[in-house]
């Protein structure tokens, strides 16, 4: 897994859907195997491995562990069985690439070595966890229920790149917009290819969660009633255009954004705490797709996961370029090569 290719997914993904057959989503064989590699043997002997492992009592270095730790959490609720690949927000991208990396540490080749990491054990080291722990009150960035999430072990959706956009865009190919000799089987065969599947819907609005009760249906003889379950209501709305240096004049009504309601059937353990989600928030919701209403008005979620989500571009530094400066932890002694290497002769500390 190269940064360079991290970058492109996070960038350049929803470029290629709009030919897409549900194989690109997918995947056409078996889940990828992670087997560790020269790389992870020597990610193990890392001062930044041993800080994660142990922690830190440097206010420095608490930063560049916050950070990466941070980082983390964010691509751990969208792993995937389709490939190796992984998904990054690309404000974070960006934030990655300028705020941790520098001519003597190639923080982008430490990130990768950490998912690597995570995906060889199937799940958040608890050292890690604990080091995560300790450092929330000086870098409450870090999403403790993403955290415990991925040391419960990992959970991949069958594919990241199914968004809920993406979603509609392939009803509307593969179904709305098919000629009379096509229509009768379309929807079933839109069904057959993207329903039961895991998947991870991002930037849902949360309208509300509570305890429902199951619609009323005839009992069979002995059949007990199905019991009251936790559902979260959630809506996805369309993003409004991007403003233009030009005016354009618009007469009548604006056009009404689109919108799609998502009921998601919830798990009985929640890595989030319910009670302190409010109306409003923005949320990931991960869960089996069950079911929908023609048109892809209205989406069902069966044994749904909730996380709460950050708008990213509107966050600062992760890091403070200080504090990466002056951090011990922060040396390439992942690769040992380097423009600038600590100690060197006629060199001075940075």
């Amino acid at each position: 897994m190269r940064i360079a290719r991290l970058l492109a997914l996070a960038l350049g993904l929803l470029a290629g859907p709009a030919t897409a057959q549900p194989e690109f989503f997918f995947g056409t064989g078996e889940s990828p195997t992670f087997r560790e590699e020269a790389v992870d043997k020597r990610f193990l002997r890392t001062r930044l491995f041993q800080a994660l492992n142990q922690g830190t009592a440097d206010a420095a270095c608490a930063q560049v562990l916050g950070a990466y730790l941070t980082l983390l959490g964010e691509v751990g609720t969208q792993f995937h069985k389709r490939d190796e690949n992984f998904m990054l927000d690309p404000a974070l991208v960006q934030a990655l690439s300028t705020q941790l990396v520098t001519d003597r540490f190639p923080g982008n080749s430490f990130f990768v070595a950490m998912v690597r990491r995570v995906l060889i054990d199937k799940q958040l080291r608890t050292d890690w966890l604990q080091t995560a722990e300790s450092l929330v009150p000086f870098y409450p960035a870090i999403d403790m229920a993403r955290m415990r999430f991925l040391a419960d072990g990992v959970k991949p959706v069958d594919s990241f790149l199914l968004t809920l956009p993406v979603l509609r865009e392939r009803y509307a190919e593969e179904v709305s917009r098919v000629n009379s000799v096509a229509v009768s089987t379309a929807e079933a065969l839109f069904r057959d290819n993207y329903l039961d599947h895991d998947v991870a819907f991002s930037g849902m609005e949360l309208v509300d969660v509570k305890l429902e009760k199951p619609k009323k249906k005839k009992l069979k003889k002995g059949e007990e009633p199905e019991p009251e379950r936790m559902v979260a209501r959630l809506v996805w709305v369309e993003p409004e255009p991007p403003a233009t240096a030009t005016y354009e004049f618009q007469f009548g009504k604006p056009r009404k954004r689109e919108r799609v309601d998502i009921v998601a059937i919830l798990q009985d353990k929640q890595y989030v705490d319910l009670n302190k989600l409010l109306k409003g928030n923005r949320v990931l919701v991960r869960g089996r797709f069950w079911e929908y209403k023609k048109g892809l008005s209205s989406v069902e979620l069966r044994d749904a996961l909730l996380f709460q989500e950050r708008d990213w571009a509107r966050v600062g530094a992760l890091v403070e370029p200080m504090a990466l400066a002056t951090c011990p932890l922060a040396v390439n002694d992942l690769s040992g090569i380097a423009p600038v290497q600590p100690g060197a002769f006629n060199s001075r500390p940075r």
